[in-house]
């Protein structure tokens, strides 16, 4: 659901560039219009029902195998997340919808931005009632394996917790940064001309724009520990056991929190790039259903995301992207606008062109990335429940001394191996997810255990998977710098690039 709103904004953003230019949809179509605004959340709703039934029906005939029925769930979220931005793409880009909520004031134009994104949240809304009787069942049963192994079961889930569980965990924690990001978006904008003739440079509105957005990604987790209910985990045995963790990796953070989702979270998160904003969550179910060696596996895999930067390596990854898609997008247009040019495109096509690269680059790029990242994470959580040698427990040939567990060199104990995998199962198991259900940024959890596990008996294929690792990071750091330097030289020298001419209607 992330990506679905992150895409929900971006489609905001750009109709905001040009306005007019894509409508299929005159004034004199207003009660079109509205009709393909209302009618999206029922059908949506209709959707999403019948696919519950189904899956209820599925879990009915085969009760002893519930994945099954969570299967079909899911590849239907799936598609039902795409026809929600679609819809909403048709109804942002191809309608008169934004222009009926358009102000002059740049302050009050996030507003109109929101009463647009409005419908699009309301089919979402649409889409959880209608899966409301579905969840509830598979909520029932994650409570009776709970319950089976021997812990204190979770109240019922009743409709108002589900919203608000869901518009807390799926929605808010997107959108309020986000719209902080708009709402400077809208500012800039609005304040362009009297932005770049006090500096006297065109791109200073983007510069700004860039620098407010980057400030509100470094302090969005003090809003969003907030946003997701969380409270300081109590001294005790864990947390003395996981303050021991960050004390022999290095890790610093701020806190270490309990992520309260009335148990319907088995699982942790780590966010903040810096330690005075950087959190550590571990949902209430994850403690309550979890081992205490598999809650130091869980949190070891947080921490791996800490130690081996993940976050920063992403955002160097999307200065790449932004680089190489702005590069894009400047070459067609200054080939677009040479005097003997082949072809002439508008500035529209050109934005197209951008948006399918960064489709491309982003779908592809993005998610091989995140997914090699995910399992060197899961190799770090691996590593911190390893054992000494004499308490392993599992016949290993390739067990690390004291001083090579964390960092690696292709060595994984098996023991640590089995019991992170254990915790994987457990969260797989818990939060009623296939084991081969496929994941665009994490893989599915089936092919990381056996990933992990392979590594255990072969450190020379460890040893290939940290250094394919370390070539990636370097590449995109390369990237970067040499992107940057090319950037920073191409705007020094060129008065008015290509692309803004074209944008403010010049040959």
């Amino acid at each position: 659901m992330y990506l679905v709103t992150i895409l929900a904004f971006v489609i905001i953003f750009w109709q905001a560039e040009q306005p007019e230019h894509r409508l299929l949809l005159g004034e004199e179509d207003a009660l079109w219009t509205l009709l393909i605004v209302l009618v999206q959340p029922p059908l949506l709703g209709v959707a999403a029902w019948l696919s519950a039934r189904r899956a209820l029906r599925l879990l009915t005939e085969q009760p002893d195998a519930p994945q099954v029925a969570q299967q079909s769930h899911h590849r239907t979220n799936v598609w039902l997340r795409t026809a929600i931005i679609v819809g909403f793409a048709v109804m942002v880009l191809l309608t008169r919808w934004p222009t009926w909520f358009t102000f002059e004031n740049p302050a009050l134009q996030t507003v109109g931005n929101l009463i647009v994104l409005s419908p699009f949240v309301v089919g979402v809304i649409a889409v959880w009632l209608a899966a409301y009787p579905l969840e509830k069942v598979i909520r029932a049963q994650t409570v009776d394996l709970v319950a089976r192994v021997g812990e204190k079961q979770s109240k019922p889930w009743r409709l108002r917790a589900y919203l608000d569980f869901n518009l807390r965990y799926h929605l808010l924690i997107i959108i309020i940064p986000l719209t902080l990001i708009l709402f400077a978006a809208n500012m800039t904008q609005g304040y362009e001309s009297v932005l770049q003739e006090w500096s006297g440079w065109a791109w200073t509105p983007d510069l700004l724009l860039g620098a407010v957005a980057l400030g509100v990604f470094v302090v969005s987790p003090l809003i969003l520990v907030r946003v997701w209910r969380t409270v300081s985990l109590e001294a005790g045995p864990v947390r003395k056991r996981l303050e021991a963790v960050c004390g022999r990796i290095g890790l610093r953070c701020r806190d270490i929190l309990i992520w309260h989702s009335d148990g319907m979270i088995i699982n942790a998160a780590v966010m903040g790039l810096f330690p005075p904003v950087r959190f550590v969550l571990l949902s209430d179910g994850l403690l309550a259903t979890m081992d205490a060696r598999q809650i130091e596996a869980v949190f070891g895999h947080e921490a791996g995301h800490v130690q081996h930067r993940h976050i920063q390596h992403f955002l160097v990854f999307a200065l790449v992207g932004w680089l190489l898609i702005a590069g894009l997008m400047e070459l067609v247009a200054r080939a677009s606008s040479e005097p003997h040019s082949l072809f002439t495109l508008s500035a529209l096509t050109i934005q197209g062109i951008g948006v399918a690269g960064g489709i491309i680059f982003w779908g592809l790029g993005f998610g091989w990335m995140s997914r090699r990242f995910e399992r060197q994470a899961d190799l770090f959580g691996a590593r911190c429940v390893t054992p000494s040698e004499a308490g392993c427990s599992l016949p290993c040939s390739v067990h690390p001394d004291e001083k090579t567990v964390l960092t690696g060199g292709g060595r994984l104990c098996a023991t640590g191996a089995a019991v992170f995998a254990s915790a994987l199962n457990r969260v797989a198991a818990l939060n009623g997810i296939p084991s081969e259900e496929r994941s665009w940024r994490h893989s599915s959890i089936g092919s990381r255990i056996r990933f992990l596990t392979s590594l255990a008996g072969d450190p020379h294929r460890g040893a290939r998977f940290e250094r394919l690792i370390r070539r990636v990071k370097i590449a995109m750091f390369a990237l970067a710098i040499i992107g940057s330097a090319v950037w920073l030289y191409y705007w020094a020298v060129v008065p008015e690039p290509a692309i803004l001419r074209l944008q403010a209607g010049g040959p």
